[in-house]
């Protein structure tokens, strides 16, 4: 893929022979983070040039490939243990540079011959919540004090995002302790009214697994957990339990909808009727988002469901009669809930995004864009 592939607007904004010239893989991060680019993610891979992520399409943004000993280089700034820890797997590291935060997940491939990395790019701290797109009904789950919020979507939708934004409005607006565990720390959230407590999970960060990092927040006397990721049935359970605790819960779930998070949830804790019934007890709320490109491709809009918990949605969930929360939520009020397929059509209706996104967002096999 070569320059000729670039739009006159990103010609515009002066990817050019900077790149050709042979500088190290760090200087090319950095410069490409100065420039007014809405890329996504940069991809790294050994005898090709670096790639960036746009909304719509791959670049390059150079003719010069990347050499095996450019990405030794690099792995060496990143890690000083990078050759022991590529030996067992693809490993993360996050890292501060002058006005953002990257995280790189650096990998062999084609039988251990080559390297590669994928760097994804976080604003310095997080985005304002209002700046993200979300609704009120959602933004009213950051004046909840006790029970689970869960965060769902497919993977890069934007779900730490929401969780770290979410989670420094309560910092501006009351006082607690806030103890996140996360892999790896993507969003530093600045100390304002909240102590807040940032764990990295790792062999070489701060705790072992979202299980133990959750198991030792109860005794850090917190106000707010974040769990970054619920992956399995430990995860679950401890997050459930936190819940019940006390504090408030958010957590993040991969799935492509309200109902088929909380069946994973629910099979993730074991499926019994005790767990459903804890499940019911402790939800108050859940989000589920996904990002659509814009019709020009220059930007992300964000499209999001929400259910905040009631009666009803308690029986459902204690019952374990997911298939009739959707029904429900077309007779709740706005207040409380809304669907994914509402803020699509709404985004379509405006001229945001096009038919075939919206299409692809949904979460309704009866929509078609209309």
């Amino acid at each position: 893929m070569s320059k000729e592939n670039i739009s006159n607007k990103q010609q515009k904004i002066n990817i050019n022979s900077d790149f050709d010239e042979p500088t190290s893989i760090m200087h090319q991060v950095l410069r490409l983070m100065e420039l007014d680019l809405n890329f996504s993610d940069i991809f790294i891979q050994q005898d090709s040039p670096l790639l960036v992520k746009l909304p719509r399409e791959v670049i390059s943004v150079s003719d010069v490939p990347v050499t095996s000993g450019d990405l030794e280089e690099f792995f060496g700034s990143l890690d000083v243990d990078w050759k022991e820890k590529i030996k067992l797997r693809a490993f993360d590291k996050a890292i501060n540079l002058t006005n953002t935060r990257i995280r790189c997940n650096c990998f062999t491939y084609h039988g251990r011959s080559k390297y590669g990395a994928v760097i994804r790019r976080f604003p310095g701290e997080p985005p304002a919540i209002e700046t993200l797109g979300l609704r009120q009904n959602a933004l009213a789950f950051t004046k909840l004090t006790q029970g689970l919020v869960l965060i769902i979507g497919d993977t890069c939708q934007g779900k730490s995002t929401t969780i770290s934004s979410m989670v420094d409005e309560i910092n501006k607006t009351r006082p607690g302790h806030i103890v996140m565990i996360e892999d790896p720390i993507e969003l530093i959230v600045p100390q304002r009214k909240c102590i807040i407590t940032q764990r990295e999970v790792g062999p070489t960060g701060d705790v072992e697994s979202f299980y133990l990092g959750a198991l030792d927040a109860l005794r850090e006397r917190p106000d707010v957990i974040v769990i970054g990721e619920i992956r399995d049935e430990e995860c679950a359970r401890e997050a459930v339990a936190l819940a019940e605790s006390g504090p408030l819960v958010f957590a993040s779930l991969h799935a492509k909808s309200i109902e088929l998070g909380l069946f994973k949830l629910l099979r993730l804790l074991g499926g019994s009727p005790a767990q459903a019934q804890a499940m019911a007890n402790t939800i108050k709320g859940v989000v589920c988002q996904a990002l659509i490109p814009s019709i020009h491709g220059e930007l992300h809009y964000l499209a999001s469901e929400c259910l905040t918990s009631t009666s009803e949605v308690a029986k459902l969930i204690s019952d374990r009669d997911f298939n009739s929360i959707r029904p429900l939520m077309a007779k709740m009020s706005k207040e409380k809930c809304h669907t994914l397929n509402e803020d699509v059509q709404r985004l379509f209706k405006d001229g945001k995004i096009s038919a075939e996104d919206a299409m692809r967002a949904s979460n309704d096999n009866t929509y078609t864009g209309k």
